[in-house]
């Protein structure tokens, strides 16, 4: 017996973009980046709900650099040398398990 639900387990495929399913966590703002610089334990966070299964993974809010943009200190910035290299950390920790992020 199939259900409406089924469909989220299929694979999906777009131009460049393959999935293992359809599932996509939704970008929420965490606050856990001490100063704005995303370390450890944001790569160990989304590489666990890549582990999970979930098909693409899209990142939290992100602040650029204009201090208006920003209201609490621990939104991750996406802007500068750290911010970037500690994205790339996530990023990579994210592909290491299969996951699409």
């Amino acid at each position: 017996m199939t259900t409406s639900a089924d469909i989220l387990f299929q694979p999906f495929r777009l131009k460049s973009l393959n999935l293992k399913n359809r599932i996509v966590m939704a970008p929420m703002t965490r606050t856990k980046a001490p100063v704005g610089i995303p370390g450890e334990a944001n790569a160990a966070y989304y590489r666990r709900r890549a582990e999970g299964g979930v098909g693409l993974i899209l990142s939290e809010g992100t602040v650029i650099d204009r201090p208006a943009s920003r209201n609490d200190p621990n939104i991750p910035f996406f802007h500068g040398e750290a911010a970037l290299a500690g994205w790339k950390q996530v990023i990579d920790s994210v592909h290491e398990v299969g996951g699409r992020m």
